[in-house]
């Protein structure tokens, strides 16, 4: 497996290496790797270990954790889109090193740590550099990754 692929997979597991909901659209290419079992992809450990090395590696990284683990919500204060993520120290550093401004905070309960992007240039960046495949064409249209036909 080349490297680049062993990032994207690294990225699927920084949340363990039992994915529950894979994106449809990776279903026969991890089935070819022989990793989808029934409704989960069961990950090798040593992408549960992965750590990127290469700026490109980084990229492909991001891109595997935003497909199969990031949120999009719209911002109550400021009426935007925001990019948010569980957190994770691997997660945190692919995101500085892009130097992409993001918010640590916690949820209400004081359980889970989060790390927000929330700045629309971040946004915009973080969007253009990773290219993740939004299947969802309503929230591709919000996040500006294509337009609505006027058919």
């Amino acid at each position: 497996m080349d490297r680049l692929s062993s990032a994207y997979l690294g990225g699927m597991a920084i949340r363990g290496c039992v994915v529950e909901r894979p994106p449809l659209y990776l279903i026969d290419w991890l089935s070819s790797l022989g990793y989808y079992r029934g409704e989960v992809v069961e990950l090798p450990k040593k992408y549960c270990r992965y750590s990127p090395v290469t700026l490109l590696e980084h990229i492909y990284f991001l891109k595997g954790v935003f497909e199969t683990h990031g949120d999009v919500a719209g911002d109550v204060h400021t009426k935007n889109i925001v990019i948010f993520f569980k957190w994770s120290k691997k997660l945190l550093k692919s995101l500085k090193l892009l130097n992409i401004n993001i918010l640590e905070t916690i949820n209400e309960d004081k359980t889970e740590r989060f790390i927000v992007i929330y700045q629309k240039r971040d946004i915009k960046k973080f969007l253009k550099i990773v290219k993740p495949v939004v299947e969802n064409p309503i929230l591709a249209e919000a996040l500006g990754l294509c337009r609505r036909s006027t058919l």
